[in-house]
């Protein structure tokens, strides 16, 4: 049967096929790795206006795609669940549109619910599988904004980053459009699991900035794609294999910008409370001006000791 005339564009699209090649690769469970054992995730998250924001246009969700229990930003508290499969998102409505806190938080809650429905259809097992129903979970949400957006004139225009984590057994798998950011924390050091899509990582991509500069640079908060303003988007995918007491942090740039991967290695390693992490990383960003709104949602990954020992 040959696949919808969307799926075709996208596999026609050299960026697209980057990221197919990566969830094409074969599965790891093979006689190198036999089985993924099974782990829990621990979530939380916070988010604030900033000194600068007269609102905030940021919304965070955390939650588990079986039972349906979530936490987002209009709550508080731990969500702890087994890890399969849970989700954790970052959505920061694009600054100076309209209603960019309408088009987060309905980015946040589209993309859980078509994440739900593909785990109930049985959709969520295997490698491309998952990787496929991340990416449709991502172009549903960018349909919603999109069309809300044309059919209610006080909402032309708004927009949305969006980075999500999908955590199924011990695999972790991203998908990311704009510049909000996700790292894993393995080992003391914090890894950045995603690329800006903005003007200035393009530029350090052509050579014509270092990594310095661009953090520095006045065109910092140009991203390139964002949900909603278009009718169709590329989201990137990656993913990775969890390991015992990983943490993975999502966050918006409200954070990446006021402080680096190096601070937010030390901070996790200084805290084994997620609650009081969040809360750190945000009065952190306060303690450094926070221009912009802030918002920051960790998980940590742990895997039982008889799992680890069968492993």
């Amino acid at each position: 049967m040959a696949p919808p005339p969307y799926i075709e564009y996208f596999l026609t699209h050299s960026r697209f096929r980057s990221a197919h090649r990566i969830v094409k690769r074969a599965e790891p469970f093979t006689a190198e790795f036999p089985a993924l054992p099974e782990g829990t995730i621990e979530m939380a998250g916070r988010t604030d206006v900033g000194l600068v924001r007269e609102h905030n246009e940021d919304s965070f969700l955390i939650g588990n795609l079986q039972s349906g229990d979530l936490y987002t930003e209009n709550d508080s508290g731990l969500l702890k669940t087994e890890a399969i499969p849970s989700l954790m998102m970052v959505a920061d409505g694009v600054g100076g549109a309209v209603s960019g806190e309408v088009a987060s938080d309905l980015a946040t809650r589209v993309a859980f619910q078509h994440l739900r429905d593909r785990l109930h259809q049985g959709s969520l097992k295997g490698a491309v599988n998952i990787a496929e129903s991340l990416q449709q979970a991502v172009l549903a949400a960018n349909q919603s904004i999109y069309e809300l957006s044309r059919s209610d004139r006080t909402h032309h225009g708004m927009g949305t980053t969006a980075t999500i984590a999908l955590v199924v057994g011990g695999m972790i798998y991203f998908a990311q459009v704009g510049d909000s950011r996700a790292y894993i924390i393995r080992g003391g050091a914090a890894r950045q699991m995603t690329k800006d899509q903005s003007l200035v990582q393009r530029m350090v991509d052509a050579g014509k900035l270092t990594p310095e500069q661009a953090e520095r640079s006045e065109h910092r908060n140009i991203i390139l794609q964002a949900l909603g303003p278009e009718p169709t988007i590329m989201p990137e995918l990656t993913r990775d294999r969890l390991q015992h007491d990983d943490i993975v942090l999502l966050c918006s740039d409200g954070l990446s910008n006021q402080i680096g991967a190096g601070e937010i290695s030390d901070r996790v390693h200084s805290s084994r409370d997620l609650e009081a992490l969040c809360t750190a990383f945000v009065d952190r960003a306060i303690e450094t001006g926070a221009p912009d709104n802030v918002t920051v949602v960790v998980g940590r990954y742990m895997i039982p000791v008889s799992s680890q020992d069968a492993s």
